[in-house]
């Protein structure tokens, strides 16, 4: 099975007293967006979903846990997936901060990752908010 979607993780971690994202370019994923909006009190909230299956291969070479990504001294040369972290659709580059990101790409917010390492697919289901 091949996919062709385009994402960029960013990564977020403290640099010398400052929170820097850290981007990295992910080819060959699946993505389906889900469009949704809610009532409630306050008038109607954006409630858009993203689904995003990452094969294992190739990605996984410079993949780290959440633990191991925090600890890593070469944030640049590697990427994780963590709850909080942000993706991006598509090949959108480096940020400053996350402002000036959401104001120039769609961007979702990481809310959970299931690690599927069996069968013939061995990948990452991440669901985004």
């Amino acid at each position: 099975m091949k996919f062709t979607g385009i994402i960029t993780v960013y990564n977020s971690a403290e640099v010398d007293f400052k929170k820097t994202l850290f981007p990295h370019l992910l080819n060959g994923v699946h993505i389906e967006k889900i469009r949704g909006a809610e009532k409630n009190a306050e008038g109607d909230k954006n409630a858009d979903n993203l689904l995003v299956i990452i094969p294992f291969e190739p990605h996984k070479k410079v993949f780290l846990t959440p633990l191991e990504f925090e600890k890593s001294e070469e944030k640049s040369e590697h990427w994780t997936l963590a709850a909080g972290d942000i993706i991006a659709v598509g090949d959108v580059g480096a940020a400053d901060n996350f402002a000036e990101l959401t104001a120039t790409a769609e961007t979702f917010r990481i809310i959970s990752v299931k690690t599927f390492d069996f069968g013939g697919l061995p990948h990452w289901e991440v669901t985004c908010k």
